[in-house]
């Protein structure tokens, strides 16, 4: 059955191939692959030894004559009599004992339907087929059969009925041939193309990526699957927005075809022609020609086959003179063709029928000819629509540029477009990121959602700032954590039944738990067991939460309560947020074209105020950037007494001039500033700017620090000391031998903190010398209401190295040597920010980490930052006393002493912060009265 199987998958699957190659060439080139099936795709290349044969003698001739004649008859066009004679035979095969057989004949009689575009018959007989007694025999002849069925279901955009059942085929592949068998591999392709193909953009390139790497491994390099494998994942790639990875594939296919099958083949051209896409797509216009050229060459060998293949090699290079032209005005005669090749479906690729469209609109528009170019958007949003579906990528892009276009004819319109797109694809990009296991994947799913945001934040401080501000406040908010509405209505009601429901508020806090380590763990690119087993657990959480709130009849809140609803009349939230735009070479030294900071300034009073601050990298200037890298080199000792005292008044000054001083006119009579970093800002020292009228900012407000904004709905929630809540202190370790310097305040510290606690009636747990490992205080911590650990901290950018910054930040507990390789293991030492944020720390009401660098982590675009204030806040702890830069052993003892004894005086967590630091300036605090000590020190809550 091999031949004809390959044949009969070829033509058969005509529907999904021409999608997959309207991204490379266009449909006459589909066409053409469909006809180099048995070349090119492996659906059971080396099937002719393998298959097992049809059984049977006389009875098995007959049959197929008749299927021959009832495939006849539909060809002709008498399809109900075909369709009846099919049925006939059909049920005669099964009446055999010669199941492979049977299954045979259902493939070529699903195929003959599906190539005379009777997809409802085929589908028809699909079903018959799994019904048959042949079927439940487990022929070979199922796993083709069952990948046919799935093949048509998808595309017909039917992709949830077609998973399961490519995943019946897969699962058939692999029990007969093997999992690395060109079948499987083949099988797994044809899930990947039908994912790509219905928006799930994630879950395809990584299934692209690993059919490729196990085609490698399974087959080798030199393989015609793995280079098949390779141009399709590279599709997957290009279409996603990752053309230079896509480029590393195309070159290594192009190598591998062209020495195979020769330079003028039809595979080697739709390689080329797919790497000179890739170096348009990068801005690298004279390499784009250079292939595109290529591919007209190879053109012309072929153009007794099939003369059209040189036209679509021009347009292509056409396109790609207009497009290197940038903002200049082509040419009438060169617009109208631009627009032919949108109009002409036949012979043009459905890529560069998007491409021309939209840069013919451009054109259009600079004319003032709004109205053509609109319809020219609406065009290639129809084509993508069709053929890579509404929710995908490419078709992102167009509403964007749909919504831009429309900012300067009717603002309102531009906001219902922004909001209505940012909407679909927040929700899209929440089910990407959480698929996405591939950084190139997670970092163009990224670039879409940046692009998104700087186009929409733009438009709010500019044209429509009147009627888009509200509403990109709003979106600032769902992604600031990618949690969005579902993370803020669990946070909502988890507030509004704790100390009433607890069952219910337990299963609430895993489930938002739960969700924010999925986040975290897949939005990084490294998708392993570990990531599979929380998204498993997850899953299993919100399960259970659902039937626990079925069975109390209650719900999670619909419309999820917003900051200023939670505030004060006094208060306001000041939500800082980068957009940034990026490059097409996301690989570049300097991958970012342009990067703006804003801050939403939100009150009870008043609807959200955007103001942009400008470019944060310019947000900096020398002077702070060498504070606080001073401030970062300190050794953890006493500080120099030679060493000077930072230049508040001078260095600082400029960073809030930049930083706070445009928000000042909307903050007139606030006390109490509830501040939400991003990126670069959650290691700016916000105790240390100064105040418009001397002193510092913090002697006229309140400054309270939070990691996302719906922190907010439990802000005021045991905010001050439970007086008898229990303790666990740790500090005094013994590290290895070698290992990190000792500190030997830090047992002074936690016994005089432990005697403030005795004094009160609070139970107390002490961890000292050995007794700190990971086991021991993960035990301990779940007791406890508030953990104060004191010990070393760490944090290293994760740039250099690759790792997670997860993996370079976190404490240093007992044992722990000098050496360390991050691993999850309980025994070594080092409790990484990775591991922490697995623990469930809901019951702390406060975790103090009297560590140095603690604080610091790298940008990210799920929670603004990653490293341990991220893990904390997933953990679950309400609140986090955390460090920006190493901080002297005395000094830091004293400091989180006098803090304690704040608390003890019933001041909230925040002000018993903010009088110590003022202990500390006035010299009250031994060893504390540099800000090299008491600056350091930073509460973030939620």
């Amino acid at each position: 059955m091999t031949i004809a199987l390959d044949l009969a998958l070829g033509f058969a699957l005509g529907f999904a191939r021409a999608r997959r190659a309207a991204a490379s060439i266009g449909v006459v080139l589909a066409l053409g692959a469909v006809l180099t099936a048995t070349i090119d795709t492996a659906a059971a290349q080396s099937g002719p030894t393998r298959r097992a044969p049809a059984q049977g003698g006389g009875s098995t001739q007959a049959i197929p004559a008749q299927i021959k004649n009832a495939i006849a008859l539909t060809r002709s066009g008498k399809i109900d009599a075909g369709y009846a004679q099919l049925n006939a035979a059909l049920d005669a095969a099964d009446r055999l004992d010669d199941a492979q057989f049977v299954m045979e004949q259902y493939f070529d009689a699903t195929a003959t339907l599906r190539t005379v575009k009777r997809d409802d018959l085929a589908e028809k007989l699909f079903v018959r087929a799994f019904q048959s007694k042949a079927a439940a025999q487990r022929p070979p002849g199922n796993a083709d059969v069952l990948l046919m069925y799935a093949i048509l279901l998808s595309d017909h955009a039917r992709i949830a009925e077609a998973v399961p059942l490519y995943m019946k085929a897969i699962a058939a592949f692999n029990a007969y041939w093997g999992e690395g068998s060109e079948e499987s591999l083949i099988a797994n392709d044809k899930l990947a193309v039908a994912l790509s193909a219905n928006g799930s953009a994630a879950s395809a390139t990584n299934l692209g990526r690993h059919n490729f790497e196990r085609a490698e491994k399974a087959l080798g390099p030199d393989h015609r699957t793995t280079w098949k494998l390779a141009n399709n994942y590279a599709d997957m790639l290009r279409e996603i927005g990752a053309p230079a990875k896509a480029l590393e594939l195309d070159l290594f296919a192009i190598e591998k075809r062209a020495k195979h099958y020769g330079e003028n083949h039809l595979n080697t051209l739709v390689t080329v022609n797919n790497a000179g896409q890739d170096f348009l797509n990068l801005g690298r216009f004279d390499d784009a020609r250079r292939y595109f050229r290529r591919h007209r060459a190879i053109a012309a060998a072929m153009a007794p086959k099939d003369p059209s293949f040189a036209g679509q090699a021009d347009a292509w290079l056409f396109y790609t003179d207009m497009l290197a032209a940038g903002d200049a005005v082509i040419a009438p005669a060169d617009l109208q063709r631009l627009e032919a090749i949108v109009a002409n479906e036949a012979n043009f690729a459905d890529f560069l029928r998007i491409k021309s469209a939209v840069l013919a609109a451009g054109q259009r528009e600079q004319r003032g000819e709004r109205d053509k170019g609109m319809r020219l958007r609406e065009t290639a949003l129809a084509i993508s629509s069709r053929v890579f579906t509404a929710q995908h990528p490419i078709s992102f892009e167009i509403k964007l540029g749909i919504a831009t276009a429309l900012i300067a004819d009717d603002p309102t319109r531009a906001v219902q477009a922004f909001a209505a797109l940012d909407r679909e694809m927040f929700d899209w990009m929440k089910r990407e990121v959480g698929t996405s296991g591939d950084r190139a994947v997670a970092e163009a799913i990224r670039a879409h959602a940046d692009h998104l945001l700087f186009a929409f934040g733009r438009f709010a401080t500019g044209a429509g700032s009147a009627v888009a501000q509200p509403a990109f406040a709003a979106a600032v908010l769902r992604w600031k954590t990618l949690g969005g509405a579902d993370a803020t209505a669990l946070r909502q009601l988890e507030t509004e039944v704790a100390g009433k429901d607890e069952e219910t508020a337990t299963l609430l806090r895993t489930a938002l738990r739960l969700n924010g380590e999925k986040q975290e763990l897949f939005s990084s690119g490294n998708i392993d067991d570990w990531a599979r087993s929380v998204w498993g657990r997850q899953d299993a959480a919100e399960k259970a939460l659902q039937k626990r709130l079925d069975a109390i009849g209650a719900k999670l809140p619909q419309d999820p309560i917003r900051p200023s609803q939670l505030l004060a009349a006094q208060e306001a939230v000041v939500s800082y947020f980068i957009t940034r735009q990026w490059k097409a070479d996301r690989q570049a030294k300097a991958p970012l074209a342009a990067t703006v900071l804003y801050a939403i300034v939100e009150t009870a009073a008043s609807a959200p105020r955007v103001v942009d601050l400008g470019d944060p990298g310019r947000m900096i200037d020398t002077g702070v950037r060498t504070e606080i890298a001073r401030l970062r080199a300190t050794r953890a000792t006493m500080p120099d007494p030679d060493a000077h005292a930072p230049d508040v008044k001078g260095r600082f000054q400029n960073l809030r001039a930049r930083l706070f001083a445009p928000l000042e006119p909307l903050l007139k009579d606030k006390t109490t500033l509830y501040v939400v970093p991003d990126g670069f800002l959650f290691a700016v020292p916000f105790a240390l700017l100064p105040g418009s009228g001397g002193g510092l900012l913090e002697d006229k407000f309140t400054i309270r620090m939070l990691t996302s904004p719906d922190a907010l709905i439990a802000i005021h929630a045991r905010e001050t000391l439970d007086q008898r809540g229990a303790m666990l202190l740790a500090g005094g370790i013994e590290y290895g031998e070698p290992g990190p310097m000792p500190l030997p305040a830090t047992r002074t510290e936690i016994e005089a903190i432990a005697k403030l606690a005795r004094a009160r009636g609070a139970p107390v747990e002490m961890l000292t010398g050995r007794g700190v490992s990971e086991g021991t205080l993960r035990a301990a911590i779940g007791k406890a209401r508030i953990a104060h650990l004191a010990t070393h901290g760490f944090y290293r950018d994760g740039t250099a190295s690759g790792l997670d910054t997860l993996w370079q930040s976190g404490i240093v507990l007992s044992g722990a040597g000098d050496s360390r390789f991050p691993l999850r293991d309980e025994n070594d030492g080092y409790l990484y920010a990775f591991e922490l944020m697995d623990w469930d720390l809901s019951g702390l009401d406060l975790l103090v980490l009297s560590a140095c660098e603690t604080g610091r982590g790298d940008e990210s675009f799920v929670s603004g930052l990653r490293g341990l204030p991220t893990a904390l806040g997933i953990a679950g702890a309400r609140r986090a006393l955390l460090t920006l830069w190493p901080v002297a052993d005395e000094g830091t003892a004293n400091f989180t002493v006098r803090f304690y004894e704040h608390l003890a005086e019933g001041l909230t967590y925040s002000d018993a912060l903010r009088r110590t630091r003022r202990d500390a300036r006035d010299g009250k605090v031994a060893g504390a009265a540099d800000a090299s000590v008491w600056a350091a020190f930073v509460l973030f809550e939620g």
